[in-house]
């Protein structure tokens, strides 16, 4: 038997009867197609912990693994396929490099899947259009197309029967949007038994073979971007009643709540600051991806104490492993302990943001590779000995404003240092540092 745990809706639960929620009829009236709302449920299946359904995780889990993952490397693939080879799939060697970690990925999905592990097996698939896009990219086919045909060919070619792979693993999932692009190659899905031929079928015993293509015809975008706009109304939309008179009663109470404390004046934030946040240079160690959250990596730092400390940090989808392992970072050291997403964080890394030459959103980590694990970063003409609050509050830390400027990281015009060197980004070079 395969249970699940509950998934709900927004910040309560589904309700047929008060209208919060999207139930079948919703879903068709959307004009979002039934494989995208398919893929999202199978993608946060509640198998191990309750799930909670927003219509902005829905959004950027869709724009980004839907679309911009899965969705990129078919359009991709066999758009170049039709443009620059006629439709026709380049006879080409095998890429057994590429085949070697396709393989061990299409049998770890196959485990999970014996296993009812479905949305495990769910995001293998996933990672292995992560690896081919990630292939095209640096093989640069629109490039040797022309330096190099033979190395453009067999990317091609070996894309092409992953793609299938993918389509044929997938299906259960899926079964819309992978029997149209089935049909692209001129195929289609059997949902007979393994082994058993089909005619002019696909079944999962012809994984990882490479060979019965020969074609691509005529292709089309299948899923389309969802927009903030769009995004905003739906969740206004199947908001419910229930959701209203929650809303409505939220704001009776915050009506109730004494006036918010006035925002501390420059000279009272470096007064907080010197009595109250310890930052901390710290190295990290170990980094490993949060299993449960998709945005978080899990560091084990040396602070100097001795002790590995753990914390949590939601830059996966900015900075790749290897960027920040060894980095010496500041950290909040005695910000109370959180869980996230079943990991205990102590602490939190400081960074910056920013926009690059395209204009995509960039994360700058605060370098101190000049001092040791342990290292006390003050403001200058502070007390480095002095003796910071056992424990603070979120609310605390953000309390005070550290930003960068110019370069400079600084607190109401004081420089921070560490080791008597100032604290610069080269990137983040005006903004807030969190």
């Amino acid at each position: 038997m395969s249970s699940t745990e509950y998934m709900n809706y927004e910040n309560t639960k589904f309700s047929k009867s008060r209208g919060v929620g999207v139930f079948g009829t919703d879903a068709i009236e959307s004009g979002i197609p039934a494989d995208a709302w398919r893929f999202y449920i199978f993608y946060n299946r509640p198998e191990k912990q309750d799930f909670q359904f927003t219509w902005k995780d829905f959004m950027e889990k869709m724009n980004s693994e839907l679309i911009g993952n899965l969705g990129n490397l078919v359009n991709r693939t066999l758009l170049f396929v039709n443009k620059y080879f006629d439709g026709i799939i380049p006879d080409a060697p095998v890429d057994e490099e590429l085949w070697a970690q396709v393989k061990d990925l299409e049998a770890k999905i196959t485990e999970n899947l014996e296993w009812a592990n479905l949305k495990d097996a769910f995001h293998q698939c996933f990672e292995i259009a992560d690896i081919c896009n990630k292939k095209f990219q640096a093989a640069e086919p629109w490039k040797t197309r022309e330096t190099d045909p033979a190395s453009c060919a067999k990317l091609i070619h070996n894309l092409c029967y992953v793609i299938k792979d993918l389509m044929i693993m997938m299906n259960p999932y899926m079964p819309q949007y992978t029997q149209t692009i089935a049909s692209y190659f001129g195929k289609s899905i059997s949902e007979t038994k393994i082994g058993t031929p089909a005619i002019e079928g696909m079944t999962w015993a012809d994984l990882g073979k490479t060979e019965g293509l020969d074609k691509v015809g005529p292709t089309e975008v299948y899923f389309k971007p969802l927009d903030q706009k769009t995004m905003l109304a739906f969740r206004e939309k199947f908001s419910g009643a229930q959701q209203k008179k929650a809303e409505k009663e939220a704001k009776k109470a915050e009506k109730k709540k004494e006036e918010p404390k006035p925002a501390l004046t420059p000279e009272q934030q470096i007064e907080f600051f010197n009595k109250n946040i310890n930052l901390t240079i710290a190295k990290i160690t170990a980094i490993k991806p949060n299993p449960e959250g998709e945005k978080l990596y899990i560091e084990t730092l040396d602070d100097g104490s001795g002790t590995p400390r753990t914390i949590q940090s939601g830059l996966r989808m900015y900075l790749k492993e290897e960027e920040l392992l060894g980095k010496h970072v500041i950290i909040a050291e005695n910000l109370a302990p959180r869980t996230m997403r079943g990991v205990e964080s102590r602490g939190m890394l400081l960074a910056g943001d920013y926009k690059d030459a395209d204009g995509k959103d960039c994360v700058e980590v605060l370098d101190a590779s000049w001092a040791a694990p342990g290292t006390k970063v003050v403001l200058e003409g502070a007390d480095v000995n002095a003796v910071k609050k056992e424990q603070i509050t979120g609310d605390d830390f953000f309390s005070v404003a550290i930003e960068a400027k110019d370069g400079f990281v600084q607190i109401a015009g004081k420089k921070l240092l560490a080791d008597g060197k100032e604290l610069k980004t080269e990137k983040a070079l005006n903004s807030e540092i969190g």
